[in-house]
């Protein structure tokens, strides 16, 4: 059976399209993959509107149909390359993007991207809306991905743990017995040096993270910013923009603009190295086998900060694992809806804190 995944995370660089197989035995294999880039105006709608007060109901909902029209376009191209046509496929799972998430208690989660469009310009099955359930369990809607990586990469053989370096970072700590298996997000990935990069380089990204090695890192702001509650959190937690953004960190750390800026760059990076090894430390395995994936799996400088804090961990890529660490989490949305579309539980309680197992998703039939 074929499923396709979309994703488009808090770095907001644009949608990674996932063609899945999943097996007579709910196991997925990845088939290929297409990826469509937002454009320098669309990064920075969304951006504007996930970080504002105030929002005008009018541009949430153009913004809501424009990116249904890209999600829908995305998954054409895949077809396409493919040269399959929509009955090939059994159903979508659309993440969306993400726009507003908050923690509990009181905790919600927004997804935009119009699945009503989606479903009706592809003429496939969409599911999304895939936190919302999880929410009203007692759940945070995130991260779901551990459910995902219990199935496809857990190891009897050894203590493995899959680490997401997107925006945000998380983790997820495998066990032989999924009911023991969890995850959180441990904090920053690249929404902060993203940031910091774009503003003083003008690039979207510091590639390889050569623009960081070549900074002193401030043990002192680094130490400022580990203060930070989230980061004192026990699990399960999840954050997101809405905290670790610039603007905050400018707010509470103005000096930074006075800085050196290479100096600020390697400092963000230590503090994402950091919080990620305070992570695994205090909830994790310190010794087994860490499979990075996400666009911070590509930055040399952070994979070596976060060997040199966690030096007793053989770090890797979920390559090794079987799928290319850029297209795990759109992998993991053609599971969930295959999970959704087989009325199987698609969460998984001890990563986002639900009193239970839940389907997931809202339907939107073809």
């Amino acid at each position: 059976m074929l499923y396709i995944g979309l994703m488009s995370g808090t770095s907001l660089d644009g949608i990674d399209a996932a063609l899945v197989n999943i097996d007579d035995k709910g196991m997925p294999s990845l088939v290929a993959s297409h990826y469509l880039p937002y454009d320098k105006s669309l990064q920075a709608r969304i951006f504007n509107l996930s970080q504002s007060d105030y929002v005008q109901l009018e541009d949430l909902i153009s913004l809501d149909k424009e990116l249904g029209h890209l999600y829908a376009n995305c998954c054409l191209a895949l077809l396409e390359k493919q040269n399959l046509i929509a009955s090939d496929i059994e159903a979508i799972g659309n993440h969306g993007q993400t726009i507003r998430h908050r923690p509990r208690p009181n905790a919600f989660s927004l997804q935009i991207g119009d699945a009503n469009i989606i479903a009706e310009l592809t003429g496939i099955t969409t599911i999304a809306d895939f936190r919302r359930r999880d929410i009203a369990a007692g759940g945070e809607g995130a991260p779901l991905v551990p459910a995902f990586h219990q199935a496809v990469f857990q190891n009897s053989a050894s203590q493995r743990q899959v680490l997401n370096l997107g925006g945000i970072a998380n983790i997820t700590v495998l066990s032989p017995d999924p009911t023991h298996t969890f995850g959180f997000d441990l904090g920053p990935a690249n929404a902060l040096s993203n940031e910091w990069v774009t503003k003083h380089w003008q690039l979207d990204f510091d590639k390889n993270g050569d623009i960081a090695r070549t900074g002193t890192i401030q043990t002192e702001l680094v130490d400022k910013w580990l203060a930070l509650e989230y980061f004192s959190k026990q699990p399960p937690k999840s954050t997101g923009r809405e905290l670790f953004n610039l603007a905050h960190f400018e707010r509470i750390s103005p000096e930074i603009n006075e800085a050196n800026k290479a100096d600020v760059l390697a400092s963000f990076i230590e503090l994402t190295a950091i919080s990620i090894a305070k992570g695994v430390k205090e909830w994790g395995y310190n010794n087994g086998e860490l499979y990075l994936c996400g666009g911070g799996a590509h930055n040399g400088y952070l994979v070596d900060r976060i060997q040199y804090h966690l030096p007793a961990l053989k770090l890797g890529r979920t390559d090794d694992l079987g799928i290319p660490a850029d297209m795990v989490e759109a992998c993991a949305f053609a599971w969930l809806a295959y999970r959704t579309m087989a009325k199987l539980p698609g969460n998984l309680a001890n990563a986002t804190g639900a009193i239970g197992p839940r389907v997931l998703g809202s339907i939107f039939p073809a």
